[in-house]
C-alpha cells in the first residue's frame, strides 16, 4: 500500500522560512524532514548551489587531453543571472606547481536564464598522485559572492570506475496524477571513445486512461542539445500503451564528463481539447463584444405636469427642519463587504423618511482568458564520460565511429615555433633517452628476436609485390576457375566505410522496428513457428500429366 503526502507553501511574505517535521510510522520508524522555502521580492536573484564542496572525477596524472568537467548553479529566481568566476586562487594554484595549469576554468563568465542551470566547465590536469583542494569565489551580479571548495585527485592507473550515486534507476512509486511512466529515469553510458556515438533504448508507458502526448526537451542546458538527442521527439500515446524510445550521444570531438537531465513532458490530450475549446469560445466573445452593443439605460418617463411639480416640491428649510436620522443598529458588515447606500426621499407621494432602495443593474460579466493546462514532467538523467580515443582503454570496435572517414588533420593541434630554452630542454630530454636505449641490453635482444617472431595475421594487411614467377604460374592455374572477389579486399576503402555505415543504419531501424511492434504486441518474438500445409496440387480432369511428381524439368 501507498499513501501520498502533499506539502503546500504560500510565498506570501518576502524571505527564507524553515519547517522541521517529524513523521513517524505506526509500528515503525521515524523520518525526520526539513522543510526549507524561500520567497524572493521582485527583480531579486537568488542563485542555488546544491552544495559549497564539489568533488571532481579523478584524472591520471599526465594526461594529454583530460575531459571537462562542470559545475552546476541554478537560477531560481524569475529574472537573468550574471555570474563572474575569480580566478585569483586558480592563478595561484598554478604559480605553486612550477606554472603548470592544474585547474582552470573554461568560461568565466556567464548569464543564467530565469529557472535555468548553468554548467560552468573545469579542465583538471594532476601532476602528482594526491588530493588537491581549491576554494573558489563565485561573484553574482546583484548579490554577493559565493565561495566553493573544489577537491581533484590525480591518479596513476587507467581505470575505467566511475562514481556511483544512490538514486535509483526506476520509479518505486506513482504521483496521484501522474500521466506516464519511464522503464528507466537513470540511463549510463559509461566510457564512451571520442568521435564515437552510443545508443540506448527505454521505454514510454502512458499509464492514464486517456490518450496523451509526449514532447522531449534536450535543450535544458547549453551542452545537452549538442551531447544528446533522443527519438522520436514527439508522439501520442494511448491508454495503456507504451512506446520505444532512442537515447543517443551524439559524436563528441573533446573529452568530457556528462551528466545531464532530459525532461519529457506530457500533455493529457482531453484538457488539450478542451482548452481549445475554451480559447474558441473567448476569442468569439471578444469578437461579438467588439461589433455589439447593449443599452443598459432605464425607461425614459413621462415629463410631469405644473401642478405635480408644486406639489412634490417642497422648501429647503423644511426638509433641513424635520429631516430625521436613521435607526441605530448594532449589525456590522463582512470585512470584504462594502455597507449599502440607502436614499431617503421626503416627498408628497412618500412618507417623509422613507427608505428607497437603489436600483440594482445588472452585473457585466466578462470572459476570463482561459488558461492552458499544465503538462507532466518526467525527468531522464544521462550519465557517462567520454574519453579521448588515444587513452580509450575499451572495445573500440564495439562503437560506431562515423568520423574515421572524416580528415583528422582539423583536429591536430597547430604547430608553433620554440624558443631557444624549449628547445634546449627537448633536445636534452630525447638525447637522454635515446642514449639509454642505446646502452640496454635487453633492447638489443629484442631487436635480434624480431626476425624470429611469426607475423601476426590481419585482414588489412596485403603484401605490396609479388613473385613474378609465383604470380605467372597462379594465372595460368586459376585462368580456368571463376575467381570469387572479396569486397573486404576493395582498393576503396572509404567506400567501404560508407556502406558500412549505411548497413549498421539499416539494421538499427529494422530492430527498432522489431521491439516497436513487439512494444505494441503487434509481434510476439516467444511465439512458437507456424506451418501453413497446403493440399497437394491435383492436375485437372480429363489431362493426363506428362510428368511423375517427382520429375523436374532440366
Amino acid at each position: 500500500k501507498k499513501q501520498s503526502l502533499i506539502f503546500t507553501y504560500k510565498h506570501h511574505t518576502a524571505g527564507r522560512n524553515e519547517l522541521p517535521i517529524l513523521l513517524k510510522v505506526l509500528q515503525g520508524r521515524e523520518l525526520f524532514l526539513q522543510m526549507r522555502g524561500v520567497t524572493l521580492a521582485n527583480n531579486k536573484v537568488y542563485p542555488q548551489f546544491a552544495h559549497f564542496s564539489h568533488t571532481l572525477n579523478p584524472i591520471r596524472i599526465g594526461s594529454v587531453n583530460p575531459p571537462i568537467q562542470y559545475y552546476e548553479l541554478y537560477n531560481g529566481s524569475d529574472c537573468s543571472m550574471s555570474y563572474e568566476v575569480l580566478t585569483d586562487s586558480l592563478d595561484q594554484l598554478t604559480r605553486d606547481n612550477h606554472n603548470c595549469q592544474i585547474l582552470s576554468c573554461l568560461l568565466p563568465i556567464g548569464r543564467v536564464q530565469p529557472h535555468s542551470v548553468a554548467q560552468i566547465p573545469f579542465v583538471f590536469s594532476p601532476l602528482e598522485a594526491k588530493i588537491y583542494a581549491v576554494d573558489i569565489k563565485i561573484m553574482v551580479l546583484g548579490d554577493k559572492t559565493y565561495t566553493i571548495t573544489l577537491f581533484g585527485e590525480g591518479v596513476r592507473e587507467c581505470s575505467e570506475a566511475r562514481m556511483v550515486t544512490n538514486i535509483p534507476v526506476k520509479q518505486a512509486i506513482l504521483l496521484p496524477n501522474q500521466l506516464a511512466v519511464l522503464s528507466h529515469e537513470a540511463v549510463d553510458f559509461d566510457a564512451i571513445p571520442t568521435f564515437a556515438s552510443a545508443e540506448k533504448i527505454i521505454f514510454l508507458t502512458n499509464t492514464s486512461n486517456e490518450n496523451v502526448t509526449f514532447r522531449w526537451n534536450t535543450a535544458t542546458t547549453a551542452i545537452s542539445n549538442e551531447m544528446v538527442s533522443v527519438a522520436p521527439q514527439t508522439g501520442m500515446l494511448h491508454p495503456k500503451s507504451s512506446t520505444l524510445i532512442q537515447v543517443r550521444v551524439k559524436p563528441t570531438p573533446a573529452p568530457a564528463i556528462m551528466d545531464l537531465d532530459v525532461i519529457c513532458e506530457i500533455t493529457d490530450n482531453s484538457k488539450e481539447e478542451d482548452y481549445h475549446m475554451k480559447v474558441a469560445k473567448y476569442r468569439h466573445h471578444l469578437e461579438e463584444s467588439r461589433v455589439t452593443f447593449t443599452i443598459t439605460e432605464d425607461r425614459q418617463k413621462s415629463p410631469a405636469t405644473p401642478g405635480e411639480l408644486m406639489d412634490s416640491w417642497k422648501s429647503a428649510s423644511t426638509l433641513n427642519k424635520y429631516h430625521t436620522l436613521p435607526p441605530i443598529q448594532a449589525v456590522a458588515p463582512a470585512p470584504l463587504d462594502r455597507p449599502v447606500k440607502r436614499e431617503y426621499c421626503c416627498s408628497k407621494t412618500r412618507k417623509h423618511g422613507e427608505i428607497q432602495d437603489r436600483k440594482k443593474k445588472a452585473p457585466i460579466t466578462e470572459e476570463v482568458k482561459p488558461t492552458p493546462p499544465q503538462p507532466f514532467y518526467l525527468h531522464l538523467r544521462v550519465t557517462g564520460q567520454i574519453k579521448d580515443i588515444q587513452e580509450f582503454c575499451g572495445d573500440i570496435s564495439t562503437y560506431t565511429i562515423p568520423y574515421t572517414a572524416i580528415d583528422m588533420a582539423e583536429f591536430v593541434a597547430p604547430i608553433r615555433e620554440v624558443d631557444s630554452s624549449e628547445n634546449n630542454v627537448v633536445t636534452g630530454v630525447l638525447g637522454n633517452i635515446l642514449k639509454s636505449l642505446l646502452e640496454d641490453v635487453d633492447i638489443h635482444d629484442a631487436i635480434r628476436n624480431l626476425e624470429k617472431e611469426p607475423i601476426p595475421y590481419f585482414l588489412q594487411l596485403q603484401p605490396d609485390s609479388v613473385d613474378t614467377s609465383t604470380q605467372e604460374e597462379a594465372t595460368e592455374e586459376t585462368s580456368e576457375i571463376p575467381v570469387k572477389v572479396d569486397p573486404t579486399k576493395d582498393a576503396h576503402p572509404e567506400v567501404n566505410r560508407k556502406i558500412a555505415s549505411v548497413i549498421a543504419d539499416i539494421l538499427d531501424e529494422t530492430l527498432g522496428n522489431i521491439l516497436q511492434e513487439s512494444t505494441q504486441k503487434e509481434l510476439v518474438l516467444t511465439a512458437r513457428p507456424r506451418t501453413i500445409a497446403l493440399p497437394p496440387r491435383t492436375p485437372p480432369s480429363g489431362k493426363m500429366s506428362l510428368l511423375t511428381p517427382f520429375s523436374t524439368l532440366t
